[in-house]
């Protein structure tokens, strides 16, 4: 039974054309399908059918007096979605309550992330990264120093599989990302720093099974883990993950391995101090060792109508319905999991802000 509470909340679906696409459109030179306005409408009428009251925002960049005003002002109770950087450090300046995780996380790339994995004891791969003479310090290599002659140091070791420090949604992958040699990786990661403007993450390339695994709510709840299997391609790419794949949820792995998994994803989520939902990619070795790759901080939830035009099935959405879940009980779980952390601005008997 839905609460009062729950009824009562007043949702802005804050969404930004290209937020899915854009890395990798400039990446490839050419211009991609947008799905953000799609997924954004899914998520307002998942809401509404988890009993919210839901409205589409679009974020305006060169607007922000008007952002402030319509989502500052208290017209809505909470923002779900908020899909980037910009957006999540502005809600937060702002004092607006938001679902999902904070600037604290969302303002750490990947390399970032994993350094705070090894500091915690969640295994991942090791890695460098490599970027514009321009831009590169400390542990960063510049771009010049790969040639021939360069050799990784241990333990990181070829084959490397080289993807954008800061990208998304696989922006940036090719099956040419898995490198075997410096002129090879030079070459990939020189494409990164030219075409997308930032640094390539250099990890070493793990054979195992692919793994996906949802974590959500408060507190949060591992969902069933997912095992992505190739369909001819060498990595996950942008163009692969477009229903290319072939899922198997629960994964094809022992139980022994499965818990392994789950500990793991949790371990890895806590680590970084992820709020709300996050998805975590590892790889499982042969032995059921899992090794965390990335935790995506806004991923895709959506579970197909069969209306959608460009939109895609999600990893958390085929998780869900493994467990008998809908659209509506993905989004209950992460904005009951924000208004409990928000409690003390929102009434818990009215649902509406505090006067």
């Amino acid at each position: 039974m839905k609460s009062k509470a729950s009824q009562a909340l007043a949702i802005a679906v804050l969404w930004r054309a290209g937020r899915n696409v854009g890395f990798h459109s400039q990446y490839l030179g050419q211009a991609i399908p947008d799905d953000a306005l799609e997924e954004a409408t899914h998520h307002k009428q998942a809401l509404i059918e988890a009993g919210y009251a839901a409205e589409l925002v679009q974020w305006r960049a060169d607007d922000l007096q008007g952002m402030c005003d319509e989502l500052g002002r208290g017209r809505y109770d909470l923002v779900f979605n908020a899909s980037s950087l910009p957006e999540v450090a502005f809600l937060e300046a702002a004092g607006v309550p938001i679902c999902g995780s904070g600037v604290d996380l969302v303002a750490l790339d990947k390399a970032a992330r994993k350094k705070l994995w090894v500091f915690h004891g969640v295994s991942t791969a090791p890695f460098v990264v490599i970027d514009a003479d321009s831009r590169a310090s400390g542990h960063v290599v510049p771009i010049s120093r790969i040639g021939e002659a360069w050799q990784p140091q241990p333990p990181l070791a070829f084959p490397i599989f080289v993807k954008p420090v800061c990208g998304r949604n696989s922006s940036g992958i090719t099956d040419d990302s898995i490198v075997e040699d410096a002129a090879s990786l030079a070459r990939q990661a020189g494409l990164i720093i030219e075409r997308i403007g930032q640094g390539a993450l250099c990890e070493s390339y793990l054979i195992g099974r692919e793994v996906t695994v949802g974590v959500i709510g408060d507190p949060p709840q591992v969902l069933p883990p997912l095992e992505i299997e190739y369909n001819q391609a060498r990595a996950n790419t942008f163009e692969h993950k477009k229903d290319n794949e072939i899922l198997h949820c629960p994964a094809r792995i022992s139980s022994e391995a499965m818990q392994r998994v789950r500990e793991t994803a949790l371990a890895a989520f806590h680590a970084v101090g992820a709020r709300d939902f996050a998805r975590v990619d590892m790889i499982v070795a042969g032995d059921g060792r899992p090794t965390v790759l990335e935790l995506n901080t806004f991923p895709g939830l959506q579970i197909l109508t069969g209306d959608e035009e460009h939109l895609h099935a999600s990893y958390i959405g085929t998780m869900a319905m493994s467990i008998g879940w809908n659209r509506a009980s993905v989004v209950r779980a992460i904005v009951e999991a924000a208004r409990r952390r928000y409690a003390d601005r929102l009434d818990p008997a009215g649902g509406g802000p505090k006067t």
